[in-house]
């Protein structure tokens, strides 16, 4: 008998056939080598649990940026690129050939300065041979229905290269070519009609949360002209030019996702690129058209920063990758994340869960809840009491910090990053030490710790606009970064005066990226408090306020 949606394992189909499909992306090879020894490790050592836990891979996917820029060494990077490939698939004890398509990092400097290039990932298709099928090696031509020779189970498999940017000097985007996609569907035609279709992709088709509003990051070391002129030319001749999503998402991704539904199939789309693991439903609305999923990774070399910073001590996202379980009639979809600096930690979370039925999928949400192998802990508690600066134009505050564990938990390190605006300032209470920010702060684990930031928020609109320009936000706010699961986890906020009465609160889980309102308490002492029972790890909560005028 087939199991709940809801749990974390399905039973057979009506057919018997179970389809593990792995999903990399995103690995960034090179990005910090010192780091990927150790992430790429624990990758191979989290795929061997996978293959013991979900039985038989039958194919592992990867969607885009093998690599962190195309102007590294060919030779050399298509040499370690090997060696990984090889780890990989012997931990998985994989047959088929790997499939992979290129992301735009594989084709640009830094995946955003051109020009075009297509050299590494030729190199890539020779280097690996039969072992694996490197699309993109066939441009202008885009899209590539893969042989029913080479794919072990009953399913489409479209490959399609978002990466094609044959001109123009800056851009991370991608594009949608509508022939291409149609060229491939005819080729599909009505054969199999039971078969659903698999389209991987490097760009993403809708716009992803957490980072759909960010600003385009161009590092440290990024030549100071080109930063002007991202930052400040371009949003003045184009409207939001600066901002990530006006050039990362798939240009024609409407009309591609039109195409998908008219194709009169169930469709499950897996991406990459903006390292998230997330996940849509689109049902199709005329009859006759099939619904889409599409499914995001996250990246599986890279422990990204949830903040803009180069402090490597401050929380960071989980490397992850996809699991993907697809019989005839059962989808199930699991975010793997596994711990680089503790060895074989890993954290499996549900993401899809959804019946086929025909052309549609019928989808069961997932449980909200998830096993964590992390630390736990008691408490987590942030008490934030602000005060205005003598100029009125900025907030400082003082922060008790109280981390408290559970009595069995190994944790005896905990790092927060604290930041703020140009010229903010953290003093430590015991040592009276005085750093700018962005800094870190070691917490007394199962103890208190105290820390004042000077001048660290804008207070008025005014001093927003003239440090952020039409960048600016009108709110202030304050957080607490929850890294692991916490029994109470809770922000208090004093000092607001009458502002208090328009704050509000939000919670965001830093896998996924969403991000929702929170209760906000008000006692009669006018402190504000924004509490999470039982909340997830890596969870970032927020008191929000309006600046004043």
């Amino acid at each position: 008998m087939t199991a709940a949606l809801g749990d974390l394992t399905l039973g057979p189909s009506r057919h018997g056939i179970v389809a593990v499909i792995v999903q990399l992306s995103d690995l960034h090879l090179f990005a910090n080598p010192s780091e990927q020894v150790h992430i790429f490790d624990e990758l191979v050592t989290a795929l061997r649990h996978v293959n013991k836990q979900c039985g038989p891979v039958k194919l592992l996917v990867i969607t885009g940026d093998v690599f962190d820029t195309a102007s590294v060494d060919t030779g050399l990077a298509t040499h370690r690129f090997a060696e990984l490939h090889r780890e990989l698939r012997r931990a998985l004890a994989l047959d088929a050939p790997t499939i992979i398509v290129p992301g735009n990092h594989d084709r640009r400097r830094a995946g955003i300065i051109g020009p075009h290039r297509e050299g590494l990932f030729l190199a890539l298709r020779d280097a690996l041979g039969p072992e694996a099928w490197v699309h993109g090696c066939n441009t202008p031509f885009l899209a590539e229905l893969m042989p029913e020779s080479i794919v072990p189970m009953p399913l489409w498999i479209i490959a399609y290269d978002t990466t094609y940017l044959p001109h123009g000097l800056l851009s991370a985007g991608g594009a949608f070519r509508q022939e291409d996609l149609l060229h491939a569907a005819a080729r599909i035609g009505d054969r199999h009609p039971d078969w659903p279709i698999l389209v991987l992709l490097h760009h993403h088709l809708v716009p992803t949360p957490l980072t759909d509003l960010g600003p385009i990051e161009l590092g440290a070391r990024t030549n100071a002209v080109l930063r002007w002129g991202v930052e400040r030319v371009l949003p003045g001749i184009i409207a939001h030019a600066d901002r990530e999503e006006l050039t990362m998402t798939a240009l024609g991704a409407g009309t591609a996702l039109s195409t998908l539904h008219s194709m009169g199939r169930a469709v499950l789309v897996l991406h990459g690129h903006k390292h998230y693991a997330t996940a849509r439903m689109l049902n199709g609305t005329i009859a006759g058209q099939g619904d889409v999923i599409l499914v995001s990774a996250g990246s599986a070399g890279v422990a990204q920063a949830w903040h803009d910073t180069s402090e490597e001590d401050a929380a960071r996202l989980w490397p992850s990758f996809n699991v993907i379980d697809l019989t005839d009639d059962l989808l199930r979809v699991d975010t793997w994340g596994f711990a680089w600096k503790t060895a074989a930690t890993q954290s499996r979370r549900p993401l899809v869960r959804a019946r086929r039925e025909g052309s549609q999928w019928l989808v069961e949400p997932v449980p909200s809840d998830y096993a964590d192998p992390g630390p736990r802990l008691v408490q987590n508690r942030s008490r934030i009491q602000l005060e205005a600066t003598a100029d009125g134009r900025h907030w400082s505050y003082t922060c008790e910090r109280t981390v408290l564990p559970a009595t069995d938990s190994p944790l005896i390190r905990y790092v927060e990053i604290v930041s703020g605006i140009a010229g903010a300032r953290c003093i430590m209470n015991d040592k009276g030490t005085e750093v700018p920010l962005p800094t870190h702060v070691h917490l007394d684990v199962g103890g208190v710790v105290h820390f004042r930031v000077a001048a660290g928020l804008c207070r008025t609109l005014a001093r927003a606009k003239e440090l952020f320009g039409d960048r600016m936000t009108p709110f202030a706010s304050v957080g607490l970064m929850n890294r692991y699961h916490s029994e109470e986890a809770c922000l208090t906020v004093s000092g607001l005066g009458d502002d208090a009465i328009t704050a509000f609160a939000s919670a965001t889980d830093l896998g996924t990226g969403l991000e929702r309102p929170l209760a906000l308490r008000r006692d009669a002492a006018g402190e504000l408090h924004a509490s999470y029972a039982e909340c997830p790890p890596r969870t970032l909560l927020r008191v929000y306020w309006p600046l004043q005028r």
